[in-house]
């Protein structure tokens, strides 16, 4: 975490405090982090994220922003409710995040167990394989040049299976690994009682990203959706900002990996 602040903290440059949302927001349509566009001519009401790609290249993305003052509101009423909703249901939360995280992958992971058993043992016996050839090529059952050939062959499949093995390995701990990432989360959760403030701790112990779309105006007034994705994918909150009522709607996705 403390990396994480060090890689996403800007400059306050005339402003006294670095702003919570500072590398967290990321643009729905390009994919590029939203900057934030804060100056001594901006009241606080008027301070907002804008997409980076767009201020470069109109042309590559849209003209999409949000206010920080409304951004902020949306954040802290769905943290609230993820505190609530752990505290109040913990065990049913943790049995919802493993059953999306890790059983959701539990076949991938099974495939992934037996493809790391067969793999580690055709490595073994590759070994004996070389032993036998070197042995017939010694004895003079076979020649220098088949004993090449062959030799090449199965070092080369050796060499591509430890790979695989190597990756499986990686995959597997990584899969293993949720469990123990949604009882850390948990454990951060719990430091909290109601959050009225956010600031970059808070941000970063408890929220991945936040992807803002672009607004709607289909409905004859400004409507605009926020994902909020928690750490350790343990779940993803979607809220609305709706202009029409200066507030906003809100609903607790299903739970879900990304």
């Amino acid at each position: 975490m403390v990396q994480e602040l060090r890689k996403n903290k800007r400059r306050p440059a005339k402003h006294k405090e670095v702003n919570a949302f500072s590398g967290v927001c990321y643009c729905a349509d390009c994919g590029k982090k939203m900057y934030i566009n804060r100056a001594t001519s901006l009241t606080a009401e008027q301070e907002h994220l804008k997409c980076s790609t767009y201020s470069y290249d109109q042309k590559a993305c849209s003209a999409h922003y949000i206010r920080t003052v409304v951004l902020k509101e949306i954040v802290i009423g769905e943290l609230n409710k993820l505190l609530e909703t752990v505290k109040s249901n913990e065990s049913e939360f943790v049995q919802a995040a493993i059953e999306n995280s890790v059983q959701k992958q539990s076949s991938e992971l099974a495939k992934s167990k037996k493809s790391l058993k067969q793999a580690e043992k055709r490595i073994a016996e590759l070994d004996d394989l070389f032993a036998r050839l070197y042995e017939d090529n010694i004895s003079g059952k076979i020649s220098d040049e088949r004993f090449a050939v062959l030799s090449e062959r199965y070092e080369t499949e050796q060499k591509t299976l430890k790979d695989t093995v190597k990756d499986l390995k990686v995959y597997i701990e990584n899969a293993e690994q949720k469990s123990a990432d949604i009882n850390s989360f948990i454990k951060v959760v719990q430091k909290y009682e109601h959050i009225t403030e956010l600031t970059p701790e808070i941000m970063h112990e408890l929220i991945e990203k936040i992807v803002v779309h672009a607004p709607d105006k289909s409905s004859g007034y400004r409507t605009q959706q926020i994902e909020i994705h928690y750490r350790f994918n343990v779940a993803v909150s979607v809220a609305v900002a709706d202009s029409s009522r200066y507030g906003k709607k809100e609903r607790l996705r299903d739970l879900s990996v990304t």
